[in-house]
């Protein structure tokens, strides 16, 4: 009887081993395929991580290209604001001109007929013959101070006229010079707008793109955040029915063991008195050991929000640099003496070459880099650089700043600077006498 218990136990054990043992296999299978979706789902959100940065620096990227080209367009109508003016000063000059030239063409004509009319009437001879047919001394005296106030009449209308045509012709040269500076810097500005607007177009679409691929890479840890949740609740229900299947084999293998205790109690006389039956409830099971797994750990919840860290050098704003000096050695003079050395040179657009060529704002940024002062190759930028002063305290080697342009002051009311006047030959790395040109919009102080 023992022996066929010893079996039935042996049976029941095997059973379970076996179904304990698929049981534990499918939660191994299951474990492994949740790990592999954590690990998924840990590289999906460092990846919308990254793209979230990269999609907020290109934003930041398109708000910065935003305000340059509001500054360029608010440069572009001040220029063209200014260019209206000089063309009118110009009409203006051009009709001075005119009036100027169509008095001394009368003065000129005046003058020839009253030489004309001296010959006709016996030249020189004629005129010193009506002096000696004066009356007394006064009328000699009154007749020769009149012929000789007609003659420097005639010279000093003629000089004062000739002067007049010179002075409107230079004017009206320096105007139009004046206006061709800004024709280019209007045409400057006209191709930083192109620029900055291609720019803003690429960005975009790369902001568009990442914004693609977020929405890509979030569906996927969604799907993976479900996958996982769904894990979880099989991993649950495979525990659940292992403990079942551990407690439903414990009640039966206590349930044999009773009833074999039940039947051999009155067989077994040697042993002693009776077991009552409800002791044989708390008998132990002999030859048998049910391993219970340990369920203590909680796979119900993974950690999947990974928060990736980024240095203050990746994450903070780019702030511009205050490029005052605080060296000694360096001074105002020091700059304009340097900065004179290439006037004459030519005006490229984009150049940052002070032999080969430059633009207003390369000029300037090529003649502080010298000293070790770093500037932006952009006048608006530019414009935030060193300290502001009035142009009341303007020192040599300071910045002057214009809508669009830019200009090292000299001192006295004179610029340094490179400036585009094709159709005339004072173009190029210039000296202007007249800092005061067109409306200064800032002077920035770098040294001192």
């Amino acid at each position: 009887m023992r022996k066929r218990l010893v079996c039935i136990l042996l049976a029941l054990t095997l059973c379970s081993s076996q179904v304990l043992s698929v049981s534990a296999a499918r939660e191994e299978e299951i474990q492994a395929e949740k790990e592999e979706n954590a690990r998924k789902l840990s590289d999906a959100n460092q990846m919308i991580d990254d793209l979230e940065y990269r999609k907020q620096q290109m934003l930041s990227a398109i708000d910065e290209l935003d305000q340059r080209l509001v500054r360029v367009l608010a440069q572009i109508d001040l220029l063209k604001e200014q260019i209206t003016g000089k063309e009118t000063k110009i009409e203006e000059t051009h009709t001075r001109l005119g009036e100027a030239e169509e008095a001394e063409q009368k003065q000129y004509k005046a003058m020839k007929k009253r030489i004309q009319y001296i010959y006709e009437k016996g030249g020189q001879a004629a005129w010193m013959l009506s002096i000696l047919e004066a009356e007394d001394l006064s009328d000699f005296l009154n007749k020769a101070e009149y012929t000789e106030k007609l003659y420097d009449y005639d010279r000093k209308s003629l000089e004062e006229y000739a002067e007049t045509i010179r002075q409107v012709k230079e004017l009206s040269d320096k105007l139009t010079a004046e206006k061709a500076d800004l024709e280019e810097m209007k045409n400057e500005q006209e191709l930083q707008k192109a620029s900055l607007e291609a720019s803003l177009d690429e960005k975009k679409a790369a902001a568009d793109d990442y914004e693609t691929q977020l929405e890509a890479v979030q569906v996927q840890a969604s799907q993976y955040k479900v996958l996982i949740e769904e894990q979880n609740q099989e991993l649950r229900r495979l525990e659940e029915a292992r403990k079942k299947e551990a407690e439903k084999q414990a009640q039966e293998a206590a349930k044999s063991q009773a009833a074999e205790n039940s039947k051999s109690g009155t067989e077994e006389q040697f042993s002693g008195p009776k077991v009552k039956d409800s002791d044989t409830n708390s008998s132990k099971e002999s030859g048998t050991v049910l391993n219970k797994p340990d369920s203590s750990a909680d796979q119900d919840s993974i950690d999947t929000s990974e928060n990736t860290e980024m240095s203050d050098a990746d994450t903070s704003p780019d702030t511009k640099e205050d490029n005052t000096s605080e060296s000694g050695g360096i001074s105002g003079e020091d700059v304009v003496n340097y900065a004179l050395q290439f006037v004459g040179r030519r005006y490229v657009w984009g150049g940052e070459s002070l032999t080969d060529g430059v633009d207003c704002s390369g000029f300037t940024m090529k003649v502080y880099e010298h000293f070790g002062i770093s500037l932006p190759h952009y006048t608006g930028d530019q414009e935030q650089c060193g300290r502001g002063v009035s142009y009341t305290e303007a020192q040599p080697g300071d910045l002057i700043l214009y809508s669009g342009h830019v200009a090292i002051y000299m001192g006295g009311g004179q610029i340094v600077h490179a400036a585009n006047s094709q159709p005339y030959p004072k173009g190029g790395i210039k000296v202007s006498d007249n800092a005061a040109y067109m409306p200064i919009v800032a002077v920035r102080r770098l040294i001192g």
